[in-house]
């Protein structure tokens, strides 16, 4: 018969070290230098790996702890008590990524310093705060699935204005307009609806540039593209630094983008 720390082991292929505490001490209070020496022990003897300050993953039995694989998601999904898989880490998760990333990123309200696990890169970002302001940093957020522990991640309408409002955790212009060209279904009304709560103007034309350069793929009403209009900004804006050395006039939404947006010249 499995005792309970294998059991645990078993079902939290990512458990956190409070986690790890509470189960092995059951109903009783949790002894630091008791938790402490079975965490050391089990590392040692290869059944469990550090990820980070407080952050454990299990090994399944006969695995190698040096090279068994720890899933990504579930490393972001659990960096901190909140944290929320968004931006170009939502879009590698729905499958909508147009290139693969060693760098994931999450939410949280938490101060979390960036860290390292083998390879990859992991970044936690601050909740907008205008979505703190208005108690909405969950909002459009989803819970899923991953090997039998809830993770939370940005929904797909969510994610879209996100990596429109803060294109360096996109991976840049090229990577969010490429990858965004992969969506072929979505729901308008909660674009439109998220892109308001964000509270910037300029956020609100990218959104609205995107939605009519693929209007008729996507079936955007004529109506949410009017009401998103009402909301640009009221002279030109550029969307970012390198609009200014290269950048066109988009006269509907009164920004400046950077010019291969609108050739599109990596498709050629």
């Amino acid at each position: 018969m499995a005792t309970t720390l294998q059991q645990f082991l078993r079902k939290n292929p990512i458990f956190t070290y409070d986690a790890f505490a509470q189960a092995v001490s059951g109903d009783h209070e949790p002894n630091k230098n008791t938790v402490k020496a079975l965490l050391t022990h089990h590392i040692q003897q290869g059944h469990i790996i550090r990820v980070r300050r407080r952050l454990f993953a299990a090994v399944p039995v006969g695995a190698d702890s040096e090279t068994y694989p720890v899933n990504p998601y579930l490393i972001a999904g659990y960096a901190t008590p909140d944290a929320v898989v968004a931006y170009h880490s939502a879009l590698s998760f729905y499958q909508m990524a147009y290139s693969a990333s060693y760098r994931f990123t999450y939410l949280s309200q938490h101060q979390s310093s960036r860290f390292d696990f083998r390879s990859e890169n992991y970044e936690g970002v601050r909740f907008p705060a205008s979505l703190v302001q208005q108690h909405q940093e969950n909002i459009l957020v989803r819970t899923e699935d991953v090997q039998g522990l809830n993770i939370k991640v940005t929904s797909l309408e969510r994610t879209l204005v996100d990596v429109l409002d803060k294109p360096k955790f996109g991976g840049g212009w090229e990577e969010i307009w490429r990858s965004l060209e992969m969506i072929n279904r979505i729901k308008i009304n909660q674009v439109v609806e998220y892109a308001f709560l964000l509270n910037n103007a300029t956020t609100v034309a990218k959104v609205g540039f995107y939605l009519s350069e693929r209007r008729q793929e996507l079936n955007v009403p004529s109506g949410a593209l009017l009401e998103l209009r009402k909301h640009c900004p009221r002279s030109p804006h550029y969307i970012d630094s390198a609009a200014k050395k290269d950048g066109k006039l988009v006269d509907d939404w009164n920004i400046i983008v950077p010019k291969n947006l609108i050739i599109k010249d990596w498709e050629e």
